[in-house]
């Protein structure tokens, strides 16, 4: 069972996993995340799942290089579920961004990490983010 103590520590790795991808500094999030092999990430525009540190780090510098601008803030939750050492988050995320060629997106995903305790911090291990249709 989680102590209130596990949930509020995990609220705030979710809100510093969102206030980083909103830095646009790809040292930010990376510190954020377990660099582990078994790590994994799915995105919105992914057309499958990113598997293991490095690929995962290749694909976060891609994406904190195609914007100009992002604000990513949390619409709904985090709900958050603790067992011991490992924890997940899900919520609502909406995005407004603009692109390095100028152009203005919006986009409401469901959002949802899997984070486990390292040296007594939450890392993410998995972050999963899916649109949500309007």
């Amino acid at each position: 069972m989680s102590t209130k103590s596990d949930a509020d520590e995990v609220k705030a790795a979710v809100a510093a996993y969102h206030a980083a991808l909103s830095s646009l500094d790809p040292a930010k999030i990376q510190a954020l995340w377990a660099r582990e092999d078994s790590v994994t990430t799915v995105e919105p525009a992914s057309e499958e799942i990113t598997v293991g540190w490095t690929a995962v780090k290749k694909g976060l510098d891609g994406f904190f290089g195609s914007f100009s601008e992002l604000k990513v803030v949390q619409a709904v939750g985090p709900h958050v579920q603790v067992w011991g050492d490992v924890a997940c988050s899900t919520g609502v995320t909406t995005a407004a961004a603009r692109t390095k060629a100028g152009e203005s997106l919006s986009l409401r995903v469901c959002d949802t990490q899997v984070l486990v305790k390292r040296g007594g911090a939450w890392r993410v291990a998995s972050n999963i983010a899916l649109p949500v249709p309007h």
